[in-house]
């Protein structure tokens, strides 16, 4: 694939609003926020990205 056409989507804490993680679709994780250290999980499908709090 051609780095131009690669689309690349930035997470950001819900809580902070710190910038956790550039990436492509199909990311599915957990992150710890370096800024105020809660476990957040984020989901990159679909050209969406869900950021929810560790449950």
């Amino acid at each position: 694939m051609d780095e131009k056409n690669i689309h690349l989507y930035y997470a950001c804490c819900p809580y902070c609003k710190n910038v956790l993680v550039q990436s492509q679709n199909g990311m599915d994780g957990y992150i710890k926020c370096s800024k105020c250290d809660n476990y957040i999980h984020i989901i990159v499908r679909n050209g969406t990205v869900t950021v929810k709090t560790k449950s």
